[in-house]
């Protein structure tokens, strides 16, 4: 297939007519100092080969292209709760060439059918999540990955409800079911963080000014916990 390159306010969208898109971000499509601004310069560019698709859309109201992933293929996507889509509209590209954007979904769309790509959940991570620290630093605690472990060490500011499972207090990533991350970002209503859950974790969790088990995140490391937290999904769910 012929393949190309779809630019747009939101991003560029690179089709090697085989099997794999290439999606660089334009970080002046967010507000400079603004987080999804930050998002964007920080991405750079991320690979999605076609299986990781649900489906391409080209809407016939608007001039936009649309991706649709499968769940469970982009693990900030699922680590976000939608917050990600919310900040950065990650899959969706404005054009200005109808024709040539629907040749585009019209071989993406044919490569899906060849290869037979379910739209079910997939069963392992598709679009590798950024590269991340080992450490992040948060208002509350700090957390690292060293040796199998999570660690969790609180900062004075933390009170015992906080610290009511020890300070550090260690977890085995194999004990972790799941991962969160929230922004921290006015529009939303929220305060950020990043929280875990294991099998032992309650229905009605505490906040996570309280609860032992979550980091309340800092503005300024927001993309760093993001990326943080997308990774460690990425150890728990190979």
């Amino acid at each position: 297939m012929a393949g190309g390159e779809l630019k747009s306010t939101n991003g560029t969208v690179d089709w090697d007519g085989a099997g794999t898109l290439r999606v660089r971000y334009d970080a002046s499509a967010g507000e400079p100092g603004k987080l999804a601004g930050s998002l964007r310069t920080r991405l750079g560019e991320r690979v999605v080969p076609v299986e990781a698709l649900q489906a391409v859309e080209v809407s016939p109201d608007a001039p936009v292209l649309r991706l649709i992933l499968r769940e469970q293929a982009d693990p900030l996507q699922s680590v976000s709760g939608g917050y990600f889509d919310a900040l950065v509209d990650p899959y969706t590209f404005p054009f200005t060439d109808r024709a040539f954007a629907e040749r585009l979904a019209t071989e993406i769309r044919v490569t899906l059918a060849r290869r037979d790509v379910p739209t079910t959940s997939a069963v392992r991570w598709l679009v590798a999540p950024p590269v991340a620290p080992d450490e992040i630093e948060g208002r509350d605690a700090t957390l690292s990955v060293a040796n199998g472990q999570l660690v969790f060490a609180y900062k004075r500011l933390a009170g015992r409800r906080k610290r009511a499972n020890g300070d550090p207090w260690s977890v085995p990533l194999a004990d972790i079911i799941d991962v969160e991350w929230r922004p921290n970002e006015r529009r939303f209503g929220l305060g950020g963080f990043l929280r875990i859950s294991t099998a032992r974790t309650p229905l009605e969790r505490p906040k996570p000014r309280h609860d032992p088990a979550a980091m309340r995140t800092e503005r300024r490391t927001d993309v760093d916990a993001l990326f943080f937290a997308a990774r460690l999904l990425t150890r728990i769910r190979p």
